[in-house]
Formats: C-alpha cells, sequence, structure tokens
C-alpha cells in the first residue's frame, strides 16, 4: 500500500510540473540541463560524472538510454547509448508544437535536405557548436543535439590520413586493439557523430575474424569540393562493382581514400594502407626491394615476416597491403627448395585503373629492360630476364592483372 501511494503522489508531481517553455530551452542553441557537458563517443561512466543526474531507466526499453529529470511535464531527457558509449543526445517533447516553442526561443529554423532529399528542420550555432534537428511524429516530437562546426577542407589536412582517433588503427587490427584506440566509432555501429556537420565517423567489424574490416567517414554532398582542395584532385578508379569512384594517395604517409556514393546524397570516404608498386619491387634487377627474400633460408624468412606468413597448402604466403591499384592485399606466394626461398609468385591487378597496365609495364622494362616474348600453350610470356633470378611476366586479361614469376 506504501509503495503505490508513493507511485500516485510521483505521478500527481510529474502531472503537476509546467510544460516547456522558452525559458526550458535557452537562448542559446545547446543541450539544457548540463546535458551539453556529454558528447558521441563518451564512456557512459563519464556521461554520469559530469551529468549526476542521468540515470537508467527503472524499466528496459527498446533502446539502451540513460534519463535526466527534465524538470517540466512534456519533455522527456535521454542520452542514447551503444556498447557503453553515447551515441546520442534526445529531447522527446509530447504533442506538435515544439517547433513554435524552439523558433520563439532561437528565431526561424533552416530547412536543409537530409541524405534521401527529405526536408529537414535545424537550427544551428557556430558559437555553442551544437546543431538541432527536429522530427515530428505521430505523437511526439524529436529534438536531437549533434556537435556542430562548419565543414571546412582544413578538417581533412594535408594529408590523406583518417581523422583522429582513426588514424591509430589499420585494416586488418585485431577487433580487442582497436576498441583500446577508438573506442567510440569501433563499438558505436551506428556510427559516432563528429564535431563538424554531417560527419559521421565509421568502423565495420569482420564479425568471422573479430578484425577492423573497414574505416570510413560518411560526408554530405558537398563534401568532395571540400578534400579536392585539401588533396588536390583525384584519381578515377572503378570498384569491383564497376562503381565509379575517386581515389588519393599519399606515399608519404602510406594511406588511401576512396570516395565513393552512400545513402542518398551523402558520400563515404573510405580509408585503407596501401603499398606502393614502386616501393614493392625498386629498381635492382636481382631482388625485390619491399620482400628480399629470394635464396634466404626459411627459418630467416619466417622470424622476419612472422606477422604476415600465412600458409597455402605447403607453400608460405607473405601478406603486403594493396597496391595503389587493387582493393585486396598483396599475397605473395613463396616456393621453397633445399630449405630456402627459391621462387616468388604474385599478382599486379590493374583492372581498377585501367591506365595503370601500361604504367606497370613501363615499371618491368625501368627494372629488368626489354623483355623477349615466349609463347607455350598459346600463352605469350615477357621473359625479362633469364639468369638468376629468372623473371617471367604473363598478362591475365580475364581478371586485369600481371602476374609475376621470379625465381633461381
Amino acid at each position: 500500500m506504501q509503495i503505490r501511494l508513493l507511485a500516485v503522489l510521483a505521478a500527481a508531481a510529474c502531472s503537476n510540473a509546467p510544460a516547456a517553455t522558452t525559458d526550458f530551452w535557452g537562448q542559446t542553441i545547446e543541450p539544457p540541463r548540463g546535458l551539453d557537458r556529454v558528447a558521441p563517443g563518451m564512456s557512459v561512466a563519464e556521461a554520469k560524472r559530469l551529468v549526476p543526474g542521468l540515470h537508467e531507466p527503472k524499466r528496459e526499453g527498446v533502446r539502451d538510454e540513460l534519463l535526466l529529470d527534465s524538470g517540466v511535464s512534456d519533455v522527456k531527457l535521454t542520452v542514447r547509448t551503444e556498447a557503453g558509449l553515447v551515441s546520442s543526445i534526445v529531447a522527446i517533447v509530447q504533442g506538435h508544437g515544439a517547433r513554435d516553442v524552439l523558433t520563439r526561443a532561437w528565431g526561424q529554423p533552416e530547412i536543409i535536405r537530409d541524405p534521401l532529399g527529405q526536408p529537414e528542420v535545424t537550427w544551428a550555432s557556430e558559437a555553442t557548436g551544437w546543431k538541432v534537428k527536429l522530427d515530428c511524429m505521430e505523437r511526439n516530437c524529436l529534438v536531437e543535439y549533434l556537435p556542430y562546426h562548419v565543414l571546412t577542407s582544413e578538417f581533412f589536412g594535408p594529408h590523406v590520413v583518417p581523422p583522429g582517433d582513426l588514424g591509430k588503427l589499420r585494416i586488418g587490427m585485431a577487433l580487442d586493439e582497436a576498441r583500446k584506440l577508438a573506442p567510440g566509432p569501433v563499438s558505436v555501429r551506428t556510427g559516432i557523430a563528429t564535431k563538424y556537420d554531417a560527419v559521421r565517423e565509421f568502423v565495420a567489424i569482420d564479425d568471422k575474424t573479430s578484425t577492423v574490416r573497414s574505416i570510413y567517414l560518411n560526408l554530405p554532398q558537398q563534401a568532395e569540393a571540400l578534400v579536392t582542395e585539401a588533396w588536390g584532385p583525384a584519381e578515377a578508379a572503378t570498384m569491383p562493382v564497376n562503381k565509379q569512384v575517386k581515389v588519393w594517395h599519399d606515399p608519404s604517409t602510406g594511406w588511401r581514400a576512396t570516395l565513393r556514393p552512400a545513402l542518398g546524397h551523402s558520400k563515404d570516404l573510405e580509408f585503407d594502407s596501401y603499398m606502393p608498386v614502386v616501393a614493392l619491387f625498386g629498381d635492382q634487377p636481382d631482388s625485390l626491394e619491399g620482400l628480399p627474400v629470394l635464396g634466404r633460408p626459411i627459418e630467416d624468412v619466417k622470424r622476419a615476416f612472422k606477422d604476415q606468413l600465412s600458409y597455402q597448402g605447403k607453400d608460405m604466403v607473405i601478406t603486403f597491403p594493396p597496391t595503389e591499384w587493387d582493393r585486396f592485399a598483396t599475397r605473395i606466394k613463396l616456393g621453397t627448395w633445399a630449405l630456402r626461398i627459391s621462387k616468388i609468385e604474385l599478382a599486379i591487378p590493374w583492372k581498377p585503373h585501367p591506365a595503370a597496365r601500361d604504367t606497370l609495364l613501363d615499371l618491368f622494362k625501368a627494372k629488368w629492360g626489354l623483355p623477349q616474348e615466349e609463347v607455350e600453350d598459346s600463352k605469350p610470356t615477357l621473359v625479362f630476364r633469364k639468369e638468376d633470378p629468372r623473371v617471367e611476366i604473363r598478362e591475365d586479361q580475364e581478371h586485369g592483372a600481371w602476374l609475376v614469376q621470379i625465381k633461381n
């Protein structure tokens, strides 16, 4: 009986609370009641420390969230969470009067188009660093607070490298290690809003191997011009699904960025490491500069490349980052004889960037000289070097690649 009485009194107190007015929302565009100290990607523990009133709901709901007493009868303040991290800050307003009240508090909103071309009601302030999106549904209005600064070319910097903590990651990195370095985007599958307008950070995880599969930013449509301003003109390329994309390479950082179409009018800017073909081959005719293993004892190679070594049947395979013209890792198969490395085989694809076919051929000629053509079973082979190490290269026109074999 006493518990029921307390519940009735609490409900009565709630019903007696006033409705939200312009005073509740304030004259500046920012979350109310201290929630401006909370940001996407922050840990739940840190959010609670900064805003002591945050607490878990008494009953589990559809979403993971923390609640904060709003002090008014028609607004529910929530901090939505995922994997122990803050994902967004949302005020749920009863009824459809939120737009009128917010307009009186902050002035007329800006009506923009979301990535799907739908109208979106927003207010934004560079001074406070916050943006508000208003979405009124059947019964309620959602007021979502997002960090905000105008996106400029300075965000991308002078070199191709992922921003912030994303730059600490690598494709193929173990999930546990990645989560320590960039907990927000690694743990929150829906992405983390950055402080720049309409820019979200994503890290896709390969659930089978528990490793980082991709690192990318979701950008607004106009960002392409800003990326070009920061990094210069892009190279055109074709993805495996025949989508046209734009690519920036940076030999100084070893990062490559690929801009591709995403949801609606938005763009994804994906980052991955690559190894320039020039760095792999080098200019010495009797060695492969990036993988100087020919003739070396097997045990030496195992020690030197233990983190990149795997096996394909009985053959050893060394895995390097992709070349500038490929999306997949470069896998180099090593043949052995008398406990030493006797053969190197690899494919260098050029199909995504057809002009690279001749660029690669010129590189081979510069390293080994003009080849002699030999035909066996109607398949031409370019023999660039007959003495040890012998260098043979064939063209795989079906897959768009040069097949290279170097052997003693």
